[in-house]
């Protein structure tokens, strides 16, 4: 039995002393010997460990069964058992994949740290929480140099977005959308935020070039998920939500407006009678309440990813739907992925990209401004007193009209129907139906030489159909009227790619050269009726057909590219692209374009002279590049002189059709150029803890492409042509800080700051263009050389009219529509030489700050974004506001000051402030503890716009809602009716098998 005894205690010795702790130390240094101090020690599957100290030591309590988990930013991260070690020295070695990253660019991949152009990155992570529809709106504040503005805050609508600055006046604005290597002719709105791996902006021409006569604006590119591990991977991710306003406008109501006119003394009876008829009415209505509502959105994705043998697969499934704050606006994508990529040989690969989509979007078909405009003592519905008073049907809707005789007053003051009515009872109805295919063969050639030829197809089918029910308008059944009109596209593209990439000692050589072959094709159909019998059947043969047409359009790009980049012991760097494109929007003579670009870069911590400062300078490349990019965005024959039906009148009163000329041609015109040049540097110190990029950039666009005005007496009101001259100057920084890196707690830090200015360097052989846009409520805008291509210009106002200069009471909120301006010239007249440039709607600058915080299994990041120094002309509270223009519209002013005044909306009065600093995101997540059946479980909660400042003097819903006349460059900053901005509030789970 003793030895029994003995036999078991010597049996378990080594298991209690393999469990029992022990105390590890040791020191991590880099691969130069120095000490690194911030380096990870973490007990694998725990959260346990501990950091090096200042000289890079460490000491723990470990198990011998522990495995030690050693990490640290650009480092390869290592994994060591403790076994019966107390001692634990190691060396890290630089992760050369990290600092290696790989960057998307035209038409193939780059290394980061060879990458001589101005090109910004983000990988979507945590992009997909953030509570928005579109992957464009997760980008605020993200990428310096790119200007995002929500300028409609309808559910699913696109947002304006710019790329260093306004480059041009009639010819494509927005940047070329590159998905997955293919220019696609639409927006973003088919992409689902989950299914994208990472976004880069091509924001120099040195890096645009290679798309040619579409890169004058910038490019984004979009690359999606794509499997790649053996083991299947099964995603869901669910998130629901609610969207309120961000911001309110502050209007009288009835009883606010009764107490602050028993304060006057100069109330005239007549204004007093109508008061006292609607105190005894007694209602009241805000129509901020009436027609807004707290949005729901709802969103659920599931994706199956993996390897099977040697196919590489990613497969997704989506559904989104969003209300928006306006009644009547609805949208909801249903979107799907087959990404494939396999393996036929050695030699041989071959993929399909498959992406369908399909949106259906109710939409508001009245501006804002008109829905809330109405009186606040009107109700929505008639109630069972004012259908006594009003001779009307309790639950009817209730109209001002209806009030024209209310205790012995007329409370009317317009004739049109209720903001409620015109936004649920106009209705506006848009299905888009997308379907992209691309598919690849990628053979090997020889040791680093491929060959990759492409075919693709995307197409859209879009279906827009208009109604306007009866009681959506003051003319009742006679002003119903509805539309269809209907939209094909078929884009088809043939790229044919050869690479060839090579290192030989300290040589290292990319290059590729290329044939793309794209042809867009456009349908189009129209069809109007009016005079509906009834509103229950809405089909357009329901009513009198007054109008169709048909048309049809198409382009074709034929293009060839080449492009070499060389690398010497991998800190001299040069690189150089080429392309020419045939447009079949230009004449014969000009239908080529060709666009270069050179570029170059030098890693100076790769010198020997910086190894002693290495450690604290861990990276610094200089670059500086020059190219030349185009602009082909107008329409399609607009070389040609067209014709078009038309009828005439011949002999006695006979109408006869024909055709005749609709434009004047111009076989001389050509491409617009965009040249630019490019200098600056990426920074990395303290083993790459802090990480900055800096750019200077200075863009001149010439020959430009302008619909320009011409003497009526020719038939025609304009002309195509090549005129004028655009500089865009900037700076741009982004900045990335690793401020904590613990076992157990992480926090980092980025920023963006970016600043353009714009200047029209010549314009058509003008040096001044001043355009008035509406006549009923004028205002002006200027083009001037010297100055930003477009200016608010007009009057300075001195002051408002006083209220005994007014003398009136009624309606509630009654403002004079003219101010007191100031006499700038001195000649004691209000003359046009009074007017100056009161404005622009270009911001100084924009900024971004980003923060990521995570504590054990909780983490929260949350974004601040900001605009400043940018105007609009907001003419919102010309409706909000009661404008009153005083009998004869003349005000009964003295002789002496009646000539010193001017319309208010001549004047900067409407000129405000867009200045705004938004909370654009909020997302607090936790990871669940997960079994081996999850491989992680996630909860959060996202919000954006939580906060939302806006400027003091800034009387709207949106002050980036720019939505009136932005087809033309020279108009732009006018807002009127802009729908408004949203707060979102969500909540989701991310749920990884």
């Amino acid at each position: 039995m003793k030895q029994i005894l003995i036999l078991l205690l010597t049996l378990l010795l080594p298991l209690s002393l393999w469990a029992q702790e022990r105390i590890i130390s040791g020191t991590i240094t880099d691969e130069n010997g120095q000490s690194m101090p911030g380096v990870s020690v973490l007990v694998k599957g725990t959260t346990k460990g501990t950091v090096t100290d200042l000289n890079g030591k460490f000491s723990l309590n470990v198990n011998a069964s522990d495995k030690l988990v050693i990490s640290y930013i650009g480092y390869m991260t290592v994994e060591q058992d403790v076994s019966n070690k107390t001692k634990l020295d190691l060396s890290m070695a630089v992760n050369d994949e990290l600092l290696d990253e790989i960057v998307v660019v035209g038409y193939g991949v780059q290394k980061k740290s060879h990458l001589t152009g101005a090109v910004a990155k983000i990988k979507n992570e945590g992009l997909a929480d953030i509570p928005v529809s579109r992957v464009d709106q997760a980008l605020y504040g993200q990428l310096a140099g790119l200007q995002i503005q929500n300028t409609n805050g309808e559910a699913g609508s696109s947002p304006y977005i710019q790329v260093r600055g306004m480059s041009t006046i009639n010819a494509g604005k927005g940047p070329l959308i590159v998905v997955d290597g293919y220019p696609i002719p639409d927006d973003l709105s088919g992409i689902d935020m989950n299914d994208v791996a990472s976004i880069e902006v091509l924001k120099d021409a040195a890096s645009a070039a290679i798309y040619g006569s579409r890169g004058a604006n910038g490019v984004i590119m979009i690359t999606t998920k794509s499997g790649g591990k053996d083991k299947m991977d099964i995603s869901f991710r669910s998130n629901v939500g609610m969207k309120t306003p961000a911001l309110s406008i502050d209007l009288y109501s009835p009883q606010s407006w009764l107490e602050y006119v028993a304060t006057k003394s100069n109330v005239s009876d007549k204004d007093q009678a109508r008061l006292d008829a609607m105190e005894q009415l007694g209602t009241a209505t805000d129509w901020q309440d009436a027609t807004m509502r707290a949005g729901k959105t709802q969103n659920y994705q599931l994706s199956v990813s993996g390897s099977s043998g040697k196919t590489n697969y990613y497969v997704s499934g989506s559904y989104f739907s969003e209300q928006g704050i306006m009644l009547a606006d609805n949208y909801e994508k249903f979107a799907m992925r087959v990404k494939l990529q396999t393996k036929l040989s050695d030699r041989l690969e071959m993929g399909f990209n498959i992406n369908p989509s399909f949106t259906n979007n109710d939409r508001i078909n009245v501006g804002i401004h008109d829905v809330l405009r109405n009186s606040p003592w009107l109700p929505v519905w008639h109630t069972a007193e004012t259908a006594e008073l009003t001779g009307k049907t309790e639950g009817e809707l209730a109209m001002e009209n209806d009030f024209r005789d209310v205790y012995g007053q007329s409370l009317s003051n317009t004739s049109n129907v209720n903001g409620y009515a015109k936004l649920t009872g106009r209705e506006k109805n848009e299905q888009k139906l997308r379907g992209f295919f691309n598919t690849n063969l990628k053979l090997n050639l020889m040791e680093g030489m491929d060959f990759k030829t492409s075919i693709g197809v995307y197409a859209t089918q879009r279906d827009r159909t208009t109604y306007q029910n009866s009681w959506a308008h003051r003319n009742g059944q006679a002003a119903t009227e509805a539309s269809y009109n209907g939209q094909r596209v078929i884009d088809m593209l043939n790229e044919n790619i050869l690479t060839y990439s090579k290192e030989f000692g300290n040589h290292s050589i990319d290059a590729l050269a290329g044939f793309t072959y794209q042809k867009t094709q456009i349908k189009e159909s129209e069809v109007e009726a009016n005079n509906f019998l009834t509103d229950k059947i809405k089909t357009l043969n329901a009513g009198t057909i007054i109008g169709g047409e048909t048309s049809g359009s198409e382009h074709v790009l034929m293009s060839y590219l080449s492009r070499a980049s060389y690398a010497y012991k991998g800190k001299y760097l040069l690189s150089a692209s080429i392309r020419w494109d045939g447009s079949s929007r230009f004449g014969p003579a000009n239908k080529y374009g060709f666009f270069p670009s050179v570029s170059a870069g030098w890693r100076v911590t790769e010198e020997n002279f910086m190894a002693g400062i290495k450690p604290l300078v861990s990276d610094l490349k200089l670059r500086v590049s020059y190219g030349a990019t185009g602009n082909n965005g107008i329409p399609n024959y607009g070389y040609l002189a067209n014709i078009g039906p038309s009828n005439y009148v011949l002999g006695d009163d006979a109408i006869v059709s024909g055709y005749k000329q609709t434009n004047l041609g111009n076989p001389s015109l050509s491409w617009e150029r965009t040249f630019e040049f490019d200098a600056g540097f990426d920074l990395g110190l303290f083993n790459d803890r802090f990480i900055m990029g800096f750019d200077y950039y200075d863009a001149t666009s010439d020959q430009l492409l302008l619909e320009l005005p011409i003497p009526s007496v020719t038939g025609f009101t304009s002309l195509w042509v090549n005129q004028g001259k655009v500089k865009n100057t900037g700076i741009e920084l982004e900045l990335t800080t690793v401020n904590i890196q613990k076992a157990d707690f992480s926090w980092s830090s980025s920023l963006t700051f970016a600043t353009t200015r714009n200047e029209l360097l010549e314009f058509g052989g003008d040096d001044v263009l001043i355009q008035t846009v509406d006549p009923k409520r004028p205002n002006d805008f200027i083009t001037r050389v010297g100055e930003p291509i477009v200016q608010f210009y007009g009057y300075k106002m001195k002051s408002e009219l006083s209220e005994e200069e007014m003398n009136v009471y009624w309606p509630i909120g009654v403002e004079s529509l003219s101010v007191y301006v100031e006499d700038l010239d001195g000649d004691g007249k209000i003359t046009e030489a009074d007017k100056v440039p009161l404005g622009k709607p270009f911001p100084d600058f924009t900024w971004g700050i980003t923060n990521n915080v995570r504590y054990k299994n909780l983490d929260l990041s949350f974004t601040f974004q900001g605009s400043e120094g940018a105007s609009v002309f907001n003419l919102d509270p010309y409706y909000y506001e009661t404008q009153w223009k005083g009998d004869d519209n003349a005000l009964d002013l003295p002789a002496e000051t009646r000539d010193q005044v001017a319309l208010k909306s001549l004047t900067d009065y409407h000129v405000q402030d867009a200045s705004y600093i938004a909370l654009r995101n909020l997302t607090i997540g936790y990871n669940i503890p997960v079994n081996k059946f999850i491989r992680k479980a996630r909860v959060y909660f996202s919000g954006s716009n939580l906060i939302y400042l806006a400027a003091d003097n800034y009387t709207s819903l949106n002050p980036e809602g720019i939505n009136q006349y932005t087809d033309s460059p020279l108009l732009y900053g006018y807002q009127r009716g802009a729908n408004p901005l949203a707060k979102t509030y969500s909540a989701g789970i991310t749920l990884d098998f």
